[in-house]
């Protein structure tokens, strides 16, 4: 079974303690805090570039669930 840790606070845990975020599939953006998608109305925005679509045609990626870091290692 394949565990993750955090680069940045050394957190451990498997995939399915993950948070996903919904991540822009132009500029990728969404990790930051102050850089998420925002959701109007049915729809998710990019707050950096002018994508905006359904949130099933944004990519979801992990995230510590600790610190909200993107750098995952697996172990």
């Amino acid at each position: 079974m394949t565990t993750y840790k955090c680069t940045r606070c050394d957190w451990a845990g498997q995939k399915e303690e993950l948070k996903h975020v919904p991540v822009c599939p132009d500029c990728a953006t969404g990790h930051s805090p102050l850089y998420r998608m925002m959701k109007k109305g049915d729809l998710l925005e990019c707050p950096s570039c002018s994508w905006s679509g359904p949130p099933e045609n944004a990519l979801r990626e992990p995230e510590c669930p600790e610190c909200e870091d993107q750098y995952l290692r697996e172990e």
